[in-house]
């Protein structure tokens, strides 16, 4: 057995390094998102400085190329695809169904629930929300759904309430995200930001991971 420092320093360098690996997934979500927001926002030639700018505004102007192509190539670099759990198939029909319903991507909706509970529709959290898409009672009362323990109501009220949550931030599926994990309310505070909350960045960046290499499950 190693000695007691010798193990405490083991630790402490495997904390350190979940840590860092915690923060740059959040560092990309975040960065992307800025990055979406800034080119919906921009008008046809936002970017391109005039031939009396100054040389300030040109030179900033050439940096924002290379960090999109930065954040392309940190993506593309990205491990292989990764797959929802295999308990995925068996609520396919349900999910596809809910989604269709709503006009929100399957994908988007698989994504959550890997993030959320992996599938499994026992599932309750420290705060109470409960089955697949770890929906609140109350939240599934609002949504129109009294039993959110079974498996259909649970997808149903989960994806209700998301699409509610798209069409309140302008189909921004990054702030609708963060506004399923912390509330509305949390991002409204923030002026319709991301808020820096490091847990619900991590789920931000983790239901993205999934989404976007299963966007056409």
């Amino acid at each position: 057995m190693k000695p007691l420092p010798t193990r405490l320093a083991a630790l402490r360098l495997h904390f350190g390094l979940a840590l860092v690996a915690l923060g740059l997934a959040s560092t990309v979500a975040w960065v992307e998102h800025q990055a979406r927001q800034a080119a919906a926002q921009a008008k046809p030639g936002d970017f391109l400085p005039t031939a009396d700018a100054p040389a300030s505004v040109a030179a900033t102007s050439e940096a924002l190329a290379p960090r999109l192509d930065l954040l392309d190539k940190v993506k593309n670099r990205a491990p292989g695809k990764p797959a929802f759990d295999k308990k995925a198939d068996a609520y396919e029909a349900l999910i596809l169904k809910a989604a269709q319903e709503h006009e929100v991507s399957p994908a988007l909706v698989k994504a959550v629930i890997q993030a959320e509970s992996t599938f499994n529709a026992s599932a309750v959290s420290s705060q109470g929300a409960v089955g697949l898409m770890q929906v609140l009672p109350s939240t599934a009362r609002s949504m129109g759904f009294t039993s959110p323990h079974e498996p259909g109501q649970n997808i149903r009220a989960g994806v209700r309430y998301l699409k509610t949550l798209l069409r309140e931030f302008g189909d921004d599926e990054y702030l609708a995200l963060a506004a399923y994990n912390c509330g509305p309310d949390a991002i409204r505070r923030y002026g319709n930001q991301m808020p820096p909350f490091s847990q619900t960045r991590s789920f931000v960046a983790k239901v993205m991971e999934y989404y976007r290499s299963n966007i056409d499950t």
